[in-house]
């Protein structure tokens, strides 16, 4: 009986562990709202159409989806926070998406976070999420819709003439931007250049453009269903993400 037992116990130990072994690894979505998605619930959206909760049932089975954006965020803030919400779910891929809310200007004139600022956070995240030997992914972020300070859009909540001097606040976003694809291309780091593939949906970057795309909602810079499914088939179509040898 107890030659059984044991030749029982022999066989199926090696399926536990193939089990364990083919166990789900985890993806980290870290950013601001635009990962979160916080404009979801006032404006109705369907859950399910949030370019995370799209990767979350795409990668079903071969990755846990962790969505560790915070609404309002800047790259500042969430490196205070870094440690907690990314490096101790010790993720295989990070997907990093932050811009837009350091580069708001303040009244005093002044970004949120400066572009120094910016590059050296940004670069903190990308070496950090390699010591663990996890996969960083850089994003660029929405292109901005300006509107003309008597609408709902871009102006209505920051001031137009604190942008003029940078051509404007698409174009000011777009140096953030910048950066973080000057970081991708130096570090080998996978892009998704978010900005890029939303103006050439849209056939040119005009407001107009973008508001006849329906990639942007009435906020102007935080996406809609159409912009998150963009944002979603960006990622599919780089082919970052390994699924057949996920567990190697």
């Amino acid at each position: 009986m107890k030659k059984i037992f044991i030749g029982i116990i022999l066989l199926v130990l090696p399926l536990l562990q193939a089990c364990t072994s083919a166990e789900a690894q985890n993806i980290v979505l870290f950013g601001d709202s635009n990962t979160k998605g916080s404009n979801w619930q006032i404006r109705h959206y369907p859950e399910n159409q949030k370019w995370a909760e799209q990767i979350a049932s795409s990668y079903r089975g071969s990755y846990t989806i962790y969505n560790a954006g915070i609404g309002g965020e800047t790259t500042e803030a969430a490196r205070l926070r870094f440690e907690k919400d990314v490096l101790k779910r010790k993720p295989k891929y990070v997907f990093i998406m932050f811009g837009t809310n350091d580069a708001a200007i303040l009244p005093s004139g002044e970004p949120r976070v400066s572009k120094h600022r910016f590059k050296e956070n940004l670069e903190y995240f990308v070496e950090e999420v390699r010591k663990i030997d996890s996969q960083p992914i850089l994003m660029t972020c929405l292109p901005i819709v300006e509107g003309n300070g008597q609408d709902l859009l871009y102006y209505s909540r920051y001031k137009k003439t604190d942008y003029e001097s940078y051509g404007g606040a698409r174009v000011w976003h777009n140096h953030y931007n910048n950066l973080t694809r000057e970081i991708a291309e130096r570090k080998g780091v996978p892009l998704i250049d978010n900005f890029h593939n939303m103006i050439q949906a849209a056939g040119e970057p005009t407001d107009a453009a973008l508001l006849n795309s329906g990639l942007i909602d009435p906020s102007g810079n935080h996406m809609t269903p159409i912009g998150a499914k963009l944002i979603f088939e960006g990622i599919i179509a780089e082919n970052i993400v390994n699924i057949k040898n996920q567990s190697e």
